[in-house]
């Protein structure tokens, strides 16, 4: 790339990841629309993600923060030995984010530590503008390295992306309210986390909200038409075994339906207890726990699907849903938070109340004895997919914003 390229930092919790390769999807699309991309995440990925095509390549252009510890200190202690009030400022203000609260005063001390290896690195490499995604950890750090940066040079302003439940549930933890006033802007996945943002944020900052969704890469996702074998049908859910993704309530509802075959792909805190539901409704047969895949792996997993369920309580607007969608699979879910933005009921997929089992047993009984519906449900389903969720488009609309920032 020429000289003059504009030049970004990512921070993330993790890069690669198998279960974020929406966030990997977009630096693509931005790259691919012309900005260089430098990629800072807290965490290494594990083995098993390394061996997915082209993670060697992500691992070896990312700087991991939690990497050499007693380096970052020292990062830490030379900004502050050449600005000692500035520094001051910037740890007080990291301090008052954590309310007293010891856990967080420790955490956002490290936040800080991690922040200072972001900005001395980011300075040598001419990076203009820093963005995270996540509004917790990656957002924190991306502020306090934006104020470091600050203090030596042109000015570096930060933005993040807000995805779902995590980034809203706790607003002590988040401090959105601190974040949207510091940020340049905030990128929100859907119309409903914009509308989270407001209720955690002044209105004075509503004006930087920005609603650019996640995209998928098309070309890896082709359509095939459902189509029913005489078998028992396969049901296939995608997502983290954690509370707010409902899979107890799925598994409640497979056990009043004759001849339907569940696995669950994912895992989580939520495992040791979804499998003693499992055992206690003498479903062991019946419902398989696949554990967490490589991109590949959960194609071919929804290439042999017959329905997709995700029975949330509460989300963004989940990636495994538009996944689905585009490989040709019907869809039941649930009609809170982003999701109807995607799932249309009765156009693009079906959609039941939350938390009622016999409500998702009706929708995937339903869908189990109509091919024709599931059918009409899934081309329109890619139609959608196609227009709100195109990665090369979204990440198009990304780098513009990204630009504008840093101009």
């Amino acid at each position: 790339m020429s000289d003059d390229t504009l030049k970004v930092g990512y921070v993330t919790t993790h890069y690669p990841r198998n279960a974020q390769t929406f966030i990997a999807g977009e630096i693509d699309g931005v790259r691919a629309a012309g900005l260089e991309v430098a990629c800072f995440a807290m965490n290494r990925p594990d083995q098993r993600e390394l061996t997915v095509p082209g993670a060697q390549d992500r691992v070896a252009g990312t700087t991991y923060l939690k990497d050499r510890p007693l380096a970052a200190i020292g990062d830490a202690l030379a900004i502050m030995l050449h600005h000692p009030i500035g520094m001051s400022r910037i740890a007080g203000a990291a301090l008052a984010s954590g309310g007293g609260s010891p856990g967080r005063t420790v955490r956002r001390l490290a936040h800080l530590v991690q922040a200072a290896r972001v900005a001395r690195a980011a300075r040598a490499q001419g990076l203009r503008h820093l963005h995270a995604h996540f509004a917790l950890a990656p957002a924190t750090i991306a502020w306090f390295a934006s104020r470091i940066m600050s203090l030596d040079g042109p000015p570096v302003g930060f933005s993040f992306t807000i995805h779902g439940f995590h980034d809203f549930v706790d607003p002590s933890e988040t401090r959105l309210d601190l974040k949207a006033r510091a940020a340049a802007a905030v990128v929100c996945v859907s119309d409903f986390t914009r509308g989270q943002l407001y209720l955690n944020s002044d209105p004075a900052t509503w004006p930087r909200a920005h609603v650019i969704r996640c995209g998928i890469d098309l070309a890896a996702w082709q359509f095939v038409a459902p189509k029913r074998g005489d078998g028992a049908p396969t049901i296939v859910a995608i997502g983290r075994l954690s509370a707010e993704k409902g899979f107890g309530i799925l598994i409640e509802a497979i056990a009043s339906l004759d001849h339907v075959k569940l696995r669950i792909v994912g895992d989580g805190p939520e495992r040791a207890a979804l499998t003693a539901l499992v055992d206690r409704l003498a479903l062991t047969g019946r419902v398989t726990f696949v554990g967490e895949l490589p991109p590949e792996q959960v194609r071919g997993e929804l290439r042999t699907a017959d329905i997709f369920c995700l029975p949330s309580f509460s989300e963004g607007l989940p990636v495994s849903i538009m996944e689905a969608m585009a490989a040709g699979v019907p869809v039941v879910t649930t009609w809170i938070a982003g999701i109807p933005e995607l799932a249309v009921d009765g156009v693009t997929a079906l959609t039941v109340p939350p938390a009622r089992a016999d409500a998702l047993a009706d929708a995937l009984r339903r869908l189990a004895d109509d091919p024709v519906l599931g059918g009409k449900l899934a081309a329109a389903a890619r139609a959608r997919v196609e227009q709100l969720h195109d990665q090369t488009s979204n990440g198009r609309t990304m780098a513009g914003l990204l630009r504008s920032l840093a101009a």
